[in-house]
């Protein structure tokens, strides 16, 4: 589904009625967030306990499980939650317990060196940690910071509130996929309670919890095309409007506005997206997820060239696309094709359209009359003189450097203007004396840039 094209940082009255004709539901492209994010650790992922001098009945291979699992001659019992965090995040935590209630430091019979191995189901951020001693369920208080590698003492934490040693000054990136051996904590019963400023003769709980959060995926470009309501060529000009399709290419969904110019210059970057093209930046109309419209820069050479969007996420894998000197289209948007036929949108002086009379519901139209100026619009048509560059609100009248032509029924038709549409930024105005043809209300409309002919098959309304 493809979105209003805009050309301009405000609505212009005679483009309005084509804007909201042309206007579609974008539809939604995400997966739920939600359900990705219970994932990120399945419950059940196996975590491997290898310590020194442990007691035969100790396993190396324990599975650490919601369930909770006796070690230590059935001294402690370990187990595991995991808590979504919003749509994007999850708490695993590790809890350690003595099934007596007594200290862990008289009932642990060694140094325990805790492996951790789990699988993560998507690319995640590790973000957070909480290490927090407890008795008979309350946080131990106080706490001090003589506790080496395990940082800092807070007074709240998210897992439990009370006394905790919580860091969160660090976002570790990991892909999806099987972690060995990741992360060890050493439980040393005397020396590392005493040092953490605990009682060893009265904490009897441990917990251990792990912050996730789901990395964005970087944007993906599946395709670029000319504006669709142009003629949807695979290939474009410099100057040209452009469309280009994928996955995860913006954040949001937002469409410039008159804060996002310098003056009378577009921008390049617009909610957090920046496009360049053959190394050079982009000038950014629209924004979504999945399409982002973007005006060609100026100074890309012809041929083979490399597309990259870039969100705060990263950059995209470069896409090939194809640049041509002009790659001319007039405006012909979908919802002009009434009855099988494909009108060229045109204008009258007073904003109504030449179209047969009652074509579209709501929209003011009638044929046009040999004689009369109308007018018609266009992309890709290449330089003017005096130039205005892509990236510009064109700010006076200007002429085309190629030869434009154009016809009705095969009868050429004068032109009066034929340049960059002052006002606009990137879209060219024809105003064109509608030659003496038959009446019709599909008289064919044909045009040359350059001496080459364009390739739509279009058709306009003419009367008596």
């Amino acid at each position: 589904m493809k979105p209003t094209f805009s050309w301009k940082r405000t609505a212009i009255f005679a483009l309005a009625c084509v804007q909201a004709l042309s206007a579609q539901t974008l539809a939604a492209h995400s997966k739920s967030a939600a359900a990705a994010a219970t994932g990120i650790i399945p419950i059940g992922s196996s975590l491997t306990f290898g310590g020194t001098n442990a007691p035969d009945t100790y396993s190396a291979a324990t599975t650490f499980r919601s369930t909770p699992v006796l070690v230590d001659s059935g001294a402690v019992q370990i187990w595991q939650t995991q808590t979504p965090t919003g749509s994007n995040g999850e708490w695993d935590v590790f809890y350690m317990q003595t099934t007596s209630g007594g200290p862990l430091a008289n009932n642990i019979s060694a140094n325990w060196n805790i492996v951790m191995n789990f699988t993560l189901s998507a690319p995640v951020f590790f973000d957070a940690v909480v290490n927090q001693w407890l008795v008979s369920s309350n946080p131990v208080n106080p706490l001090t910071n003589g506790i080496g590698s395990i940082c800092c003492a807070a007074a709240t934490n998210p897992i439990l509130p009370g006394e905790a040693y919580f860091a969160t000054n660090f976002s570790i990136p990991y892909p999806a996929g099987l972690f060995s051996n990741w992360q060890q904590i050493y439980v040393q019963p005397y020396s590392l309670v005493a040092n953490g400023g605990i009682s060893p003769t009265t904490a009897n709980e441990f917990i251990f919890a792990l912050h996730f959060t789901l990395q964005p995926a970087l944007p993906s470009v599946a395709a670029a095309v000319s504006a669709s309501a142009f003629g949807d060529f695979p290939t474009f000009a410099p100057g040209s409007w452009i469309e280009i399709y994928g996955t995860n290419l913006a954040a949001g969904t937002q469409t410039w506005g008159s804060s996002d110019f310098n003056g009378v210059n577009g921008p390049t970057t617009l909610g957090g997206t920046k496009v360049t093209i053959g190394g050079q930046a982009a000038f950014v109309d629209y924004v979504s997820p999945s399409q982002v419209n973007v005006q060609v820069p100026g100074g890309v050479g012809t041929g083979a060239q490399q597309l990259i969007v870039t969100t705060a996420v990263g950059a995209s894998p470069p896409f090939s696309v194809t640049v041509n000197a002009t790659q001319p289209g007039l405006l012909a948007p979908s919802n002009f094709n009434i009855g099988g036929t494909q009108y060229v949108v045109g204008q009258f002086p007073d904003g109504s359209f030449v179209l047969p009379p009652g074509a579209i519901s709501g929209v003011t139209s009638q044929r046009a009359k040999p004689g009369d100026t109308i007018l018609i619009y266009g992309v890709g048509f290449g330089p003017v003189t005096p130039n205005t560059p892509p990236g510009q609100i064109v700010q006076g009248t200007n002429t085309l450097a190629g030869a434009f032509s154009i016809s009705f029924g095969g009868v050429p038709a004068t032109v009066t203007y034929d340049g960059l549409a002052p006002s606009f930024m990137g879209l060219y105005q024809f105003n064109v004396v509608v030659p003496a043809v038959a009446a019709s209300d599909k008289v064919p409309v044909t045009f040359t840039l350059g001496g080459v002919s364009g390739t739509q098959t279009l058709s306009i309304a003419v009367g008596n």
